[in-house]
């Protein structure tokens, strides 16, 4: 199975929000490029993009500006084709007001990560599931069973 979001990045517009504590989130999932130390462009080591869900918050920083609090990556944290699935979670969660449930940043966090192991693992004990059925993995076996064992044309 392939490991392309269904949607292009373009369909996924950040979410923001606030929490029950008045501190503002912002999520977006997107290309990120990879923030290289000097050593590495001494070394001559180009950076790279990937993709990724980043948190922004505000609950930690004095002025109370957004600044980057979480970073989620794809291949690590989550597949490529989950990205919708996460997103329509996140989309309900918000808009359900379900946020207004989480006490800080940490909490919803805590809860957002448990939401994508959730659909990760979902997805791939489904895959599981498939590869295991013998009319999908070999076609030749499928469906040649002797019935006449379950029925009464023996007698």
């Amino acid at each position: 199975m392939s490991d392309e979001p269904s949607e292009s990045l373009e369909e996924f517009d950040p979410v923001t929000f606030e929490l029950a504590t008045g501190n503002i989130v912002k999520i977006s999932l997107g290309l990120f490029w990879s923030k290289l130390s000097d050593s590495d462009k001494g070394m001559g080591i180009q950076p790279y993009q990937y993709l990724a869900i980043r948190v922004y918050g505000n609950e930690d920083s004095i002025p109370k500006r957004i600044q980057q609090l979480h970073e989620l990556r794809a291949g690590k944290d989550f597949g490529q084709r989950h990205c919708s699935k996460i997103w329509q979670w996140l989309l309900a969660h918000v808009y359900s007001r379900k946020i207004l449930d989480h006490e800080n940043t940490d909490d919803f966090l805590a809860h957002f990560e448990d939401a994508i192991d959730c659909i990760v693992s979902e997805d791939e004990d489904m895959l599981e599931h498939l590869d295991r059925l013998p009319g999908l993995s070999f076609p030749e076996y499928f469906d040649r069973v002797d019935d006449s064992i379950f029925t009464d044309q023996n007698d």
